[in-house]
């Protein structure tokens, strides 16, 4: 298929995706976005480059997988692009928009450091306008993307349009809530993001602005993102980074985006909500939607271990055209579960899966290992709950040991749970905003650092392995990276 990329002259902004994003991910976020500049009359085009690269430089699938993500940040990935990053800022140089809008995440942030260096030394007076998984916190954004002039922190219905309209006028407002500025008053007081409480006023997006028969996998098939709700319900668990405040979407207006796709063709749905019965009762009158209105399709999406998880309600799901579900089964003790914070027992965990297989949907599997007071007894029981539970996982697709995320309760409070360093917290915590490095912090009672993390991975991946229990590339990977750690 033959791409042409233009970018359009007298622009107020020129919003970007740039590479890496796995793929063949449609870009959501993205498409939201757009969703909210449009009725301001601001003149923007959008431009989907990682997409767009992906089958001009014919790289194969395997460029843009998941296990690839650790070099996107290396130099001879950004030197691999070099081309492209030059013919980027060129073109943006040429097109001379007032804004920049680039949407970052930790896969990209190389890539969009050197097309805004390029950028900035022919075009200074550009606006560097960036938002995306990068900067739902206010005291990591800044400095993981610090070529910035204005940042959108979190959610950005709220805050993006007026920000937008005053730019493209050519003012440089400051001191704006959920909005960081290079602009703003020093020491400002930080006003936290507001939000939409009302998720069906919100428009889905239809991506008119790229063709999505782009995006397909590695067989030709196609997955249409959705999202039924934002945030997430339980929002406890103290490794995640991602305890957002939870709203949901009525079944009434998910079935309605739903059918808009599947009335243009599109059958398969990825669902990305932390959980996809965040809410059960919504999820079981969106199933009975999709089956009223006659929408043949098949979905996917992430499965909080639950009450509700009878075989009832997975047939239920199952009839509405679910067909796989990935379960954060973090934990595979009564005593992990415990000191994760996951909120239910390894019981209820076995009852979820073997109800969910018997019913026909696809079952993958977490796992986290390394958490502070985890024992080696908690390690053999483990493996053999996993042994055990073989029959209903259809696979373990992330082999995980714990990381201090930004966000998370260990980050947050670690001396509550016996974590210690191996440097001055204060200057670790201001070096590594994003993440503390692995090798930096360990817990104690019993002691835990990165190499037990790294053994104890090993340990379980090899015994599951053993007894057939089937994993992914992913996490196959993951475990290659934990016997390198072993090897230093």
């Amino acid at each position: 298929m033959a791409i042409n990329i233009i970018m359009y002259q007298n622009q107020d902004l020129i919003l970007l995706e740039l590479p890496q994003r796995y793929m063949p991910l449609i870009p959501s976020g993205l498409g939201y976005v757009v969703n909210i500049i449009k009725p301001t009359g601001v003149r923007f085009q959008v431009i989907d480059f990682n997409i767009l690269f992906h089958h001009l430089k014919n790289l194969g699938f395997e460029a843009w997988d998941v296990i690839s993500a650790n070099t996107y940040w290396k130099s001879a990935f950004i030197k691999d692009f070099q081309a492209e990053i030059d013919a980027i800022a060129d073109g943006l140089i040429s097109a001379r928009p007032k804004i920049i809008g680039l949407s970052l995440s930790e896969s990209n942030r190389a890539f969009a450091r050197e097309v805004v260096k390029r950028v900035r030394a022919s075009y200074p007076d550009v606006i560097i306008l960036v938002g995306g998984y990068d900067c739902v916190y206010p005291y990591v954004a800044p400095h993981l993307f610090p070529d910035y002039d204005y940042i959108c922190v979190g959610e950005a219905e709220l805050t993006l349009v007026p920000l937008v309209k005053a730019l493209a006028s050519g003012k440089r407002p400051k001191d704006l809530p959920g909005i960081i500025s290079r602009y703003d008053s020093p020491n400002r007081l930080w006003s936290e993001t507001p939000v939409v409480d009302d998720l069906d006023s919100i428009d889905f997006p239809r991506y008119e602005w790229t063709d999505l028969r782009l995006y397909q996998d590695h067989y030709g098939g196609h997955s249409i993102p959705i999202m039924a709700s934002r945030g997430c319900y339980w929002g406890r668990c103290r490794f995640c980074g991602e305890c957002f405040l939870w709203r949901q979407r009525s079944a009434q207006h998910i079935a309605d985006e739903m059918e808009w796709y599947f009335n243009q063709g599109w059958a398969v749905f990825l669902f990305g909500d932390s959980c996809i019965n965040n809410n059960p009762e919504t999820l079981l009158t969106t199933c009975g939607e999709i089956n009223r209105r006659g929408l043949n399709v098949q979905f996917s999406g992430q499965f909080r271990v639950s009450k509700c998880g009878t075989k009832e309600y997975f047939a239920h799901l199952y009839r509405a055209g679910c067909r796989s579900l990935s379960f954060g089964i973090d934990g595979w003790t009564n005593h992990v579960l415990q000191l994760q914070r996951k909120g239910y027992t390894i019981e209820m965990a076995e009852e979820n899966l073997r109800n969910a297989t018997e019913a026909g949907i696809f079952t993958s599997v977490n796992i986290v290992i390394g958490v502070p007071g985890e024992t080696e007894a908690d390690i053999q029981e483990t493996i053999r709950n996993a042994i055990r539970l073989k029959p209903y996982i259809g696979q373990f697709q992330n082999f995980n040991s714990l990381m201090l995320n930004a966000g998370s309760e260990y980050y947050l409070n670690p001396e509550a749970y016996s974590i210690c360093f191996r440097q001055n917290k204060q200057e670790l915590y201001s070096r590594n905003p994003y993440i503390i490095p692995t090798e930096c912090w360990y817990s104690i009672d019993p002691y835990i650092d990165q190499k037990v993390r790294a053994q104890r991975l090993v340990t379980i991946f090899s015994q599951l392995v053993s007894a057939g229990v089937r994993t992914n590339d992913y996490a196959r990977w993951q475990v290659e990276q934990a016997k390198g750690v072993l090897r230093k």
